[in-house]
C-alpha cells in the first residue's frame, strides 16, 4: 500500500485499576496507583512520512486545585538531554523529572514543606534554576535554589520584612545570570501593589529595583528574555490611579542604554471598562521578535488576545485566539526551535468545567491552527496550564485535574516521529549507538543494526510506550563493529504485540542510545 494512502489511527489507555479494585485497596496503596497512572493516546498519521505521537501522563497529585496555579511562571522546561522538569504547589514545592519523552515520570520529590508560586528556568549547563515565595500565604522572602542532580540550599533573593511578596518568574540569559521578577504586595505611603526585579551575576544577587513605578496596582508579572539578553517584563496594572480599569504594561531593559524611562500600555484596553484585563504571558522568538497573551474582557467576554511586536514595533489590533461565547483563562505560550508558537488556556467549553485547548501557529505558512481541546475530561476542571517557554521540537503542556482533593498534575505530550529513519530521543550515547532498523514502519519483523567501538557486554531491550520491558533481544558479550538482531513484534513469551511506537534501548558500559520505531499490523 502506498505511504499517501496510509491513514492509521491508534488509541490506547492504561488506566490502572478499575473502581471495584479501588474501594478495597488502602489509601497508600491508592495513592501509589494515582501516581503510577499512565494514559496514553496515539495518534500516527503517515503524512508526508511523519508520523504524531501524542499522549498524557499523570506527574503527581495535590491537595490543591491550583497545584499549576498560575501561567506567568514557568513551571515545566526540557533540558538539552531531553529530560523534563516539573515543580508545582502541595503547600510546599514539589519537583518531579521524566527523562523519556515524559512517558514516566520520577517519584515526586517534596522540596520544602512550606513554599509557593515556584518557577523554574535552565540555563547552558543544564542547571535547573528554583525561585518561590519562602512560607504560606503572607511571605516575605522570594529564595532561589539550584538543581544538578541535587537541589542547593536557599539563597535569598528579597527580604521584605512585614511587606509580603508573591508570585515571582525567572529566566537565565546567555551568560549564565539569573532575571527575576515578583509581585511586592503595598504598604503605609505605598498602598498598592508593585512589580520589582533582580539579577544574579556571578553567584550573587544585585540590589532590587521597583520596575513598575505606577500608582496604580501591579500585579501578576512575567518575563522574558530574548538571544540579545534584553530583558521584557509585562504585568496587569490599573495605570495612575488604581480604580482605572485595568491594563496590561510592558517595560525593556536594553544591554548597555539600561531600563525604559517609562511604561507601555500593550493591551490598549484603557477606558473600556475592563477589570479582568491579566494574566500576561510572553516569549521571545529567535529574530527577537515579542509574542505576547493575556486574557482580556474587550468584546463582552473573557477572551484570549495576542500581540506580536516586531522591531519594536507593537501590532496595533490584538488578534482574538479564543473566539467563543464561553469564559476563557489562563493562556500561556512557548515557542519552538523554528519560531513556531502554541498558546494554551482554559475555557469552560461547557458552561461549566475547563477544559484545556491550544492553537500553533506555523512561521513557515504564517496561519493559526483551529483551537484543539486537549484535556477531553467530560465533568471535571482542566485549569492552569503551562507550557515551556522553549518548547525544542515538540509540544509540552501540564495543567492541574479534578473536582476534589487529590487533584492530578497532569502533562500532555506531542511529538513526531520520522516514517525513513529513526530518530535518537536525546540524551542518547554516541560511544556505542543504535543505527537504523529497516523496515521501518514494519509488520511484523524489522532488522536492528548497532555499533560497538570496542568488544563490550551487551544489552538491546525493547520497551512499550510506557517503559515496560517488552522484549530482550541482546544480553551478553559482543564484539566490536556493527552487529545485528531481528525483532519478531513479540514479547519475551512470544506473544505477537499490538501497533505502536516502540522503543529500542542499548545498553553497554553504562551508556545509553535510545531509538523509536513503529509496528503496524
Amino acid at each position: 500500500m502506498a505511504k499517501s494512502t496510509w491513514n492509521w489511527i491508534l488509541h490506547w489507555s492504561l488506566i490502572g485499576p478499575q473502581k471495584k479494585d479501588q474501594d478495597n485497596m488502602l489509601p497508600d496503596e491508592l495513592t501509589i496507583q494515582r501516581l503510577g497512572l499512565r494514559v496514553f493516546t496515539c495518534l500516527i498519521l503517515l503524512l508526508s512520512g511523519n508520523f504524531v505521537f501524542a499522549g498524557t501522563a499523570v506527574v503527581g497529585n495535590s491537595q490543591r486545585y491550583s497545584a499549576t496555579e498560575r501561567n506567568n511562571a514557568r513551571l515545566v522546561v526540557k533540558d538539552d538531554t531531553g529530560t523534563l522538569h516539573v515543580v508545582y504547589y502541595d503547600n510546599g514545592i514539589i519537583h518531579s523529572f521524566s527523562n523519556d519523552g515524559t512517558g514516566t515520570w520520577s517519584f515526586p520529590l517534596r522540596i520544602t514543606d512550606i513554599g509557593r508560586n515556584p518557577a523554574i528556568a535552565i540555563g547552558n549547563d543544564d542547571a535547573l534554576q528554583l525561585v518561590y515565595k519562602r512560607g504560606g500565604t503572607t511571605a516575605y522572602d522570594i529564595v532561589h535554589r539550584s538543581y544538578d542532580g541535587t537541589w542547593s540550599e536557599e539563597t535569598i533573593v528579597y527580604n521584605s520584612p512585614q511587606v509580603a511578596v508573591s508570585r515571582p518568574a525567572l529566566a537565565v540569559d546567555s551568560s549564565g545570570d539569573l532575571h527575576c521578577v515578583w509581585q511586592r504586595s503595598g504598604y503605609g505611603a505605598t498602598p498598592n501593589s508593585e512589580i520589582w526585579y533582580c539579577k544574579r551575576t556571578a553567584g550573587s544577587w544585585g540590589t532590587a529595583i521597583n520596575v513598575s513605578s505606577t500608582y496604580g496596582s501591579s500585579e501578576y508579572p512575567t518575563l522574558a528574555l530574548g538571544a540579545d539578553d534584553n530583558v521584557h517584563v509585562f504585568w496587569k496594572d490599573s495605570g495612575e490611579n488604581i480604580s482605572n480599569p485595568k491594563m496590561v504594561l510592558y517595560r525593556k531593559f536594553t544591554v548597555g542604554p539600561g531600563w525604559d524611562a517609562g511604561y507601555t500600555n500593550v493591551s490598549n484596553t484603557l477606558g473600556n471598562d475592563s477589570s479582568a484585563t491579566m494574566d500576561p504571558c510572553a516569549v521571545v522568538d529567535s529574530q527577537n521578535d515579542m509574542h505576547l497573551v493575556w486574557k482580556d474582557y474587550q468584546p463582552g467576554n473573557r477572551e484570549i488576545f495576542y500581540k506580536k511586536c516586531t522591531g519594536g514595533v507593537w501590532d496595533l489590533t490584538p488578534l482574538n485566539l479564543s473566539g467563543t461565547a464561553e469564559a476563557s483563562d489562563r493562556p500561556t505560550i512557548g515557542v519552538d526551535d523554528d519560531d513556531n508558537l502554541t498558546v494554551a488556556w482554559a475555557e469552560k467549553t461547557d458552561g461549566i468545567h475547563y477544559e484545556v485547548l491550544f492553537r500553533e501557529y506555523s512561521s513557515t505558512a504564517g496561519v493559526w491552527s483551529t483551537a484543539t481541546n486537549i484535556s477531553g475530561t467530560v465533568g471535571s476542571d482542566s485549569r492552569f496550564p503551562n507550557i515551556p517557554a522553549a518548547t525544542g521540537q515538540g509540544i509540552i503542556c501540564i495543567w492541574t485535574e479534578g473536582e476534589g482533593s487529590p487533584y492530578d498534575v497532569v502533562c500532555w505530550f506531542e511529538d513526531t516521529i520520522s516514517a525513513v529513519d529513526n530518530q535518537a530521543i536525546p540524551g542518547s550515547s554516541v560511544q556505542a549507538r543504535l543505527l537504523s532498523n529497516h523496515p521501518n514502519p514494519f509488520n511484523p519483523v524489522t532488522t536492528i543494526s548497532f555499533e560497538l567501538p570496542t568488544d563490550a557486554m551487551v544489552s538491546l531491550n525493547v520497551y512499550d510506550a510506557d517503559g515496560g520491558l517488552i522484549k530482550t533481544l541482546v544480553a551478553g558479550w559482543r564484539p566490536a563493529g556493527v552487529q545485528r538482531a531481528t525483532w519478531l513484534g513479540d514479547d519475551d513469551k512470544g506473544r505477537a504485540m499490538g501497533s505502536g511506537v516502540y522503543f529500542l534501548c542499548l545498553t553497554t558500559d553504562g551508556t545509553r542510545d535510545v531509538r523509536k520505531m513503529l509496528l503496524l499490523r
